[in-house]
């Protein structure tokens, strides 16, 4: 797929969520997963994404069960993508860092 493909292009869009952990994973999964993900694959992500922001969150986090076994596979692909985890990816700063839980004085 090129930059100029529509599919693609919708799917950038759609990765761009009202959290940064989540742009940060789905994105990342578009760009390193997608192109080799199957049509089956491709499909329920794509229904992944119509899901509210904290349900994403949730399934990603294991806090929630997944309504489906592909739902499941797809929040398991998505936090260990790149050798990231969910707790890493919500627990740093942009620069990489751990993130202090505690406000700084």
């Amino acid at each position: 797929m090129t930059s100029s493909d529509p599919v693609l292009n919708r799917l950038k869009w759609r990765c761009r969520r009202g959290m940064r952990e989540l742009d940060v994973l789905l994105t990342r999964y578009l760009a390193e997963r997608w192109p080799t993900a199957s049509p089956a694959e491709q499909s329920a992500f794509e229904h992944f994404l119509e899901l509210p922001d904290p349900e994403i969150y949730d399934l990603c986090l294991r806090r929630a069960g997944s309504p489906t076994a592909a739902f499941e596979r797809l929040a398991d692909l998505l936090t260990s993508s790149s050798e990231l985890s969910a707790q890493q990816v919500v627990h740093t700063t942009e620069d990489g860092r751990p993130a202090s839980r505690e406000p700084e004085t």
